[in-house]
């Protein structure tokens, strides 16, 4: 039996087209399996809904103890660089009043000028190092301390359900005071609800851990740690 060649052309067709149709509709049940696997995942957890609450920083920094017994020892270290380096001008003082017993020229006065330019280069050395040193030691101070502040207020604001907490100013504004006014109009908040802050809580938090790792007292007249920059050891 002879198969013509336009007849194995039409059964080739046929082939190929049932193959098309068997591809396109395993295609379509793969597209049909991905869409129904997607539509029945999970849903999202939803984000928490946001609650705000507030808290004074200057208040805080002002009513924890640690922070008051830091001051107390950063001014005290201050007060001793001072004294070292008063010792030396004391010396510049004593040796310049010598000096104006001399004789200008003289192999003496010479000597006491030479002495001279040394205690001013030694005093000036030591004042700038002075300044570098402390800068450094305050900066490391108050972000220890802020670090610590900072960690008890996500612990308060967890505790209490309080996702965000701003920064507000519990200063009063008066008349007397000038400057009140105008760094009242530039808070960033206006208002904050009372009840939201909690700046007493953080504070009370953070005196009960300090006192419970053996933290010292602070001194009854102890001022909050001084801005930086505003303690420098004497110079010329």
């Amino acid at each position: 039996m002879v198969v013509s060649s336009r007849a194995v052309a039409a059964v080739s067709l046929g082939l190929i087209g049932v193959m098309a149709l068997a591809s396109s509709s395993l295609g379509q049940q793969q597209d049909s399996a991905v869409r129904k696997s997607t539509t029945q995942s999970p849903a999202a957890t939803p984000p928490a809904p946001a609650t705000f609450g507030s808290i004074d920083m200057t208040a805080v920094f002002k009513g924890y103890d640690k922070v008051k017994v830091s001051g107390e020892e950063f001014k005290a270290a201050v007060m001793a660089k001072k004294k070292d380096l008063m010792g030396i001008m004391q010396q510049m003082q004593q040796e310049s009043e010598s000096l104006a017993k001399m004789s200008p020229g003289s192999a003496d006065a010479k000597k006491i000028e030479d002495k001279l330019t040394q205690l001013k280069a030694s005093n000036e050395a030591g004042r700038e190092q002075a300044e570098r040193e402390f800068a450094l030691r305050e900066a490391e101070m108050l972000a220890t301390l802020y670090k610590e502040i900072q960690t008890m207020v996500a612990r308060v604001a967890k505790h209490r359900g309080i996702t965000y907490v701003l920064r507000v100013s519990n200063d009063p504004v008066t008349g007397s005071d000038p400057n009140s006014a105008m760094r009242a109009i530039e808070r960033s908040v206006v208002y904050a609800e009372p009840t939201n802050d909690i700046t007493k809580d953080v504070v009370q938090y953070l005196n009960s851990e300090y006192k419970s790792k053996g933290g010292v007292a602070p001194k009854a007249t102890s001022a909050i740690t001084p801005a930086p920059g505003s303690v420098k050891p004497a110079g010329n």
